[in-house]
């Protein structure tokens, strides 16, 4: 799923600007030839709306692609109008959809008066009527006047905390599903599942497609970075290509800004292959970028006034553990990491104290506890940490 834009020959500044629209590591992917991997779940997409009634959720951990994936469903069908919003932590039912019907505009054939009269095409705005409650059955009368095949997608749903919001959007999905089966919705946000999204509605299963969307695992990463490079006709070593992989973390923005600063670098060295230098560079101007939060959370996690600490190497234990399918990991995962980071053998009583600290305010609440002190498992606050732990080690090694 990745078109290569084919160009001949680049001066330098060519190259450097073109960099800039291929990587954008602080926005999603708004063109569908820079777009890469994600093929298993764009064919779920497509079959969600060419099976008549259904509907679909998009949901997974913050960084994973979901915004950029969701850019990419306009350009799937020739003939299905697609409507995108991005959904706040103030919206109603109603904001969210006055948005959502105003962004429709259709072709109307008008007569004009005169000596010789002929014909011309409007553009009409769709007529949203001016109340301060709108029901579902009022959206749906709507829709059925437009005589329309449309995809609404509402994106970064997670941030509406409004509850009967939710509630009547899972309404609305049945109505759909029901009434109007040439009307398709594609809910896209952070969560560890459908019900964390939209809530628990059992009456709508059977007309929504979950799809969860993972981070990226190596061959989608490997395949984003060589064939983004092959566009600006850089190269990168295959060791150095390995180390970015094992360094994003399956993160696309991670890959995004790695991959531009060492190009970047390559570019400006007047070199076509991104060697060890330019790649180490590529890590501490990606540090430098990362999301001021991110940054704040893992100096607080690791800081201490009395010198050495053990904090960082738990951390980066944590990072490197492996996880269920909740992204979550046990004491006995972070301390057979830990062994290995420090070179000994430690028991789990060792860590178990890091473990909690890093729960607590005062270490940036950087990891979330799970369940009960025997069985505990724990995740990452801010999935994104993970990757940044890493390249924060990377660091150590490279200064």
């Amino acid at each position: 799923m990745f078109v290569i834009i084919k160009i001949i020959k680049m001066d330098k500044q060519e190259k450097l600007l073109l960099i800039n629209e291929i990587f954008t590591p602080s926005s999603p992917v708004e063109r569908k030839e820079l777009f890469s991997g994600r093929t298993k779940e764009i064919e779920e997409i497509k079959q969600v709306i060419f099976e008549k009634g259904q509907h679909a959720v998009i949901y997974g951990p913050r960084g994973a692609g979901k915004t950029s994936l969701a850019n990419m469903t306009r350009f799937l069908f020739d003939d299905l109008m697609t409507i995108k919003i991005t959904c706040t932590r103030n919206d109603t039912f109603k904001s969210i959809w006055e948005r959502a019907l105003r962004k429709i505009r259709f072709l109307n054939q008008a007569n004009i008066v005169g000596f010789k009269p002929s014909e011309k095409i409007e553009v009409l705005p769709i007529n949203v009527p001016e109340i301060d409650y709108i029901s579902t059955t009022e959206i749906e009368n709507i829709l059925t006047e437009l005589n329309q095949s449309i995809l609404f997608i509402f994106d970064e749903f997670d941030s509406v905390k409004n509850g009967e919001a939710k509630s009547q959007m899972a309404d609305m999905i049945k109505l759909l599903s029901d009434n109007l089966p040439n009307i398709s919705m594609l809910i896209v946000g952070i969560a560890q599942n459908v019900e964390k999204l939209i809530g628990e509605h059992q009456s709508i299963e059977r007309c929504i497609k979950q799809i969860e969307l993972p981070l990226m695992n190596d061959f989608e990463a490997k395949d984003l970075i060589v064939e983004s490079l092959e566009i600006v006709n850089v190269k990168i070593d295959g060791n150095i290509l390995a180390k970015m992989i094992e360094l994003s973390s399956g993160f696309p923005n991670y890959l995004h800004l790695l991959c531009k600063f060492a190009a970047i670098d390559a570019i400006n060295d007047n070199n076509d292959t991104i060697s060890e230098f330019h790649f180490n560079r590529a890590v501490l101007k990606s540090i430098e970028c990362s999301d001021y939060s991110i940054r704040n959370a893992y100096q607080k996690a690791v800081s201490s006034s009395l010198g050495k600490n053990q904090f960082a190497d738990v951390l980066l234990a944590c990072s490197m553990a492996s996880t269920d399918d909740e992204n979550s990991f046990g004491s006995i995962e972070v301390l057979e990491q830990f062994n290995k980071i420090t070179g000994n053998e430690h028991k789990p009583e060792s860590i178990n104290y890091n473990l909690g600290m890093l729960c607590k305010r005062e270490r940036a609440e950087i990891l979330t506890k799970l369940g009960r002190q025997k069985n505990a498992r724990y995740r990452f606050r801010k999935p994104l940490l993970k990757a940044f732990v890493r390249l924060k080690q990377y660091q150590v090694l490279i200064e």
